[in-house]
């Protein structure tokens, strides 16, 4: 699991992640991510190279939504494959955060 993060706008960055949302993933980037979107700003993150997503993923999803919030910011999901998006689906995630099919949906969200 890796992730790379650029500004989609002053007040916003974009963070793809790549890989396996599992147990290993999530140890592997969840300090480092939590640091990186610290800083402010709402999120968009990009699922669409996540190839697996576990219980242990959607809870680092769902912290870093809270650490957003506190803060005054949003997040949203975008893209998620079939199985990625079943899993998020399932876990009703979608309640708390939003999920959109591609990144024109996320900005248009993000600017309502």
């Amino acid at each position: 699991m890796d992730f790379e993060v650029s500004e989609l706008s002053p007040t916003c960055k974009r963070v793809v992640l790549s890989g396996r949302l599992d147990t290993a993933g999530v140890d592997r980037i969840e300090t480092r991510l939590s640091a990186a979107l610290a800083r402010g700003g709402d999120c968009v993150m990009d699922l669409e190279r996540v190839t697996f997503l576990a219980s242990l993923g959607i809870r680092m999803l769902i912290s870093i939504a809270k650490l957003l919030q506190r803060r005054g910011n949003r997040l949203v999901l975008v893209a998620p494959r079939p199985l990625v998006d079943q899993a998020l689906r399932h876990s009703s995630i979608d309640d708390i955060i939003p999920v959109v099919t591609d990144l024109d949906a996320a900005v248009t969200l993000l600017r309502s």
